[in-house]
């Protein structure tokens, strides 16, 4: 017999009830406890499926910088030329006095003619990696409309390539104020040390 959802079989006078059952995917009662439990979900097919991540958003740090390999620096000084005065001298045969009773003045001073030699000076990088240094004497002329000519390098050579850098700076120097000699401009000769140095 069927009593509101329970099947009742009558055995030899005993009575036995059966609980119906509802589909596979209702709780059961647990007959021991009388009180619900829930399903136990036996599809494995999430469990062994792989949890993807989605990177697109995800922002990574660039990777830091390798700092550059630090080079040598090079510096220029130029050297002070000292007034020569004289009031007996005399010009060789090219009307070139040795010295002035003025001697002739870059035009601003040495500090311009300092920041001159600085800006157009060329320093090679392998001759300051190489340490190649030390001071020049450059020999030119100053004629009495203030422009230079003959300069070239006397005394002890330093290095063939900072030798001709120094001669070529120097003879592309703008105009001087010419020296004098009884208040005439004249011809005069001047000696101006470079001084090349390398640095870390």
């Amino acid at each position: 017999k069927l009593i509101s959802g329970w099947k009742v079989l009558v055995i030899s006078g005993s009575v036995i009830f059966f609980a119906a059952c509802k589909s596979n995917n209702d709780y059961t009662k647990n007959p021991a406890t009388d009180s619900e439990t829930t399903p136990v979900n036996t599809d494995t097919t999430a469990a062994n499926t792989p949890i993807k991540t989605d990177t697109s958003s995800m922002s990574t740090a660039p990777a830091p910088k390798q700092n550059a390999t630090s080079k040598k620096k090079g510096k220029i000084t130029v050297g002070s030329m000292s007034a020569k005065t004289s009031s007996g001298m005399k010009p060789d045969k090219n009307g070139v006095y040795e010295m002035a009773e003025v001697s002739p003045a870059y035009p601003g001073g040495h500090d311009a003619l300092e920041n001159y030699i600085n800006d157009n000076i060329n320093y090679p990088q392998t001759a300051i990696d190489n340490n190649a240094g030390g001071t020049v004497e450059v020999q030119f002329v100053v004629d009495a409309n203030g422009s230079v000519s003959n300069a070239k390098v006397i005394g002890k050579k330093l290095d063939d390539e900072l030798d001709k850098e120094a001669v070529r700076v120097v003879s592309a120097m703008p105009k001087w104020t010419p020296g004098k000699v009884k208040g005439k401009d004249v011809k005069a000769k001047m000696v101006l040390p470079i001084t090349y140095k390398a640095e870390d």
